[in-house]
């Protein structure tokens, strides 16, 4: 299993339809942590932003409605928080979580705006008391800790005296910046300026030199509704597959002409198919008709999946194409007002989708009425949750101090337990080929 991290400065979520729609936006992404920066929560809506998200999270706030960094976590693999530190001024969130039997020390930080070397220290400090020899701190620095390589434009300097303090106390936990380790020559830039013309990568993760084994994708894509991009990181871990749960119908397709004729011309063929057959009753023909139906409607939502999400990664890469080469042209070239026309109108395509997903969304939760600004209540801000804990089994116990935690090895005990069970304390029963079931059953679940 990939554990996967997202960082991203939001720049504000106090507005209900665009945390709606960034929330949506981030569980289509399905990473397995988000760390999330200048949130503009407060202590009377992190309850509510919670239940909205619908899963488990983690808040620091201030008394007013500025900063705030959180960190929202997914139900997609099996989590604990050991120990945990949210700052009061709402500046970062420091936990030690155990994920997939790995201890981690997860830190999420939005730094000030200046050259604050109290607040890095008051960090560090903190940061020291936890006690995983794994540690991944990420999000908004607000400073470059290579003015060469990630900054263009303005003046070539950065919070010096903080930027020393980063690097004394990486030198001492181990800490690298993993993604210009992964990319040592190139140059990416999180937050842009258009006027005058500044580009800086201000967003990073510094993560333990151990942990650079294990880190298979460092990454920097497009945000969604703010000026600056996300962060992405894939570490290697082991886990369990898990299946593919239930189907259920997005009955947004029923405003869909296309999908709606397709049904109408499935139901013909199947009644005129068994028209003739005087073995089918019409109990039976009922049956035949819905599960046709279903048929139909599979493959038509995977179909529309899989269509919508080419656009949208083929809008994401667009997005990406268009930002570098605005990063890469003068101010006063003649082609600039073009691109970023060609940037503004693929930014808003992909708002669109992203919108679009959110109505499914809410359609797929049974809500029957949603206005635009209306009080959160409960009903929807647990829009589409789940539970928590995964349908897959991560461990078996098999006697009082062991545990296994394989995939072939849990199966194995399932196929002794089951085989023990059954067999007849008799007589001798037939030697059934048990293993050809537990293990296609484990082939179907982790293709080659």
């Amino acid at each position: 299993m990939a554990l996967t991290i997202a960082s991203l400065n939001v720049r504000g979520l106090r507005d209900n339809i665009k945390r709606r729609e960034v929330f949506n936006w981030l569980r289509a992404k399905k990473f397995s942590i988000y760390m999330l920066q200048e949130v503009h929560s407060t202590e009377n809506t992190n309850h509510v932003w919670s239940a909205e998200w619908g899963y488990q999270t983690i808040f620091s706030t201030y008394k007013s409605n500025k900063v705030g960094v959180c960190i929202l976590f997914n139900n997609n693999f099996n989590l604990q928080i050991e120990k945990l530190f949210i700052d009061p001024s709402g500046r970062f969130i420091i936990c030690d979580i155990k994920a997939n039997e790995k201890c981690l020390t997860l830190a999420n930080i939005y730094a000030p705006n200046e050259d604050d070397q109290a607040f890095f220290l008051d960090f560090f400090e903190h940061l020291t008391d936890f006690e995983c020899d794994d540690v991944i701190v990420g999000g908004d620095f607000n400073l470059v800790l290579d003015t060469e390589k990630d900054k263009k434009g303005g003046l070539a300097k950065t919070h010096q005296n903080s930027v020393k303090i980063i690097q004394e106390f990486s030198e001492k936990l181990d800490l690298v910046d993993v993604w210009r380790v992964l990319h040592p020559e190139t140059s990416r830039y999180t937050w842009r300026q258009r006027h005058p013309k500044v580009r800086c990568r201000l967003d990073f993760f510094l993560i333990s030199q151990s942990a650079v084994n294990i880190t298979s994708l460092a990454d920097i894509v497009p945000g969604y509704k703010t000026d600056q991009s996300m962060n992405t990181l894939s570490l290697l871990l082991h886990s369990n597959p898990r299946g593919p749960g239930f189907w259920k119908l997005n009955t947004s397709f029923l405003t869909e002409i296309d999908y709606v004729n397709q049904i109408k011309r499935t139901i013909q063929e199947t009644r005129d198919e068994y028209e003739d057959d005087d073995s089918v009753n019409p109990s039976l023909l009922w049956e035949m008709v819905k599960l046709k139906v279903r048929e139909k409607s599979l493959h038509y939502s995977k179909i529309k999946k899989k269509q919508t999400n080419q656009r949208e990664k083929e809008l994401e890469q667009t997005i990406a194409k268009l930002e570098d080469d605005l990063d890469n042209r003068y101010a006063n070239d003649p082609q600039l007002s073009n691109l970023e026309e060609q940037l503004n109108k693929k930014k808003l395509e992909l708002e669109n989708i992203i919108e679009s997903r959110t109505k499914g969304a809410i359609l797929r939760s049974k809500t029957k009425r949603c206005n635009e600004g209306e009080k959160n209540t409960k009903y929807f801000l647990n829009l589409e949750k789940r539970h928590f804990k995964q349908g897959t089994i991560s461990q078996v116990k098999i006697n009082d101090n062991e545990f296994v935690t394989s995939d072939e090895k849990i199966l194995s005990e399932c196929e002794l337990f089951y085989k023990n069970l059954y067999t007849s304390k008799h007589k001798a029963s037939n030697d059934h080929d048990t293993t050809v079931f537990f293990f296609r059953a484990w082939k179907r679940q982790c293709p080659s």
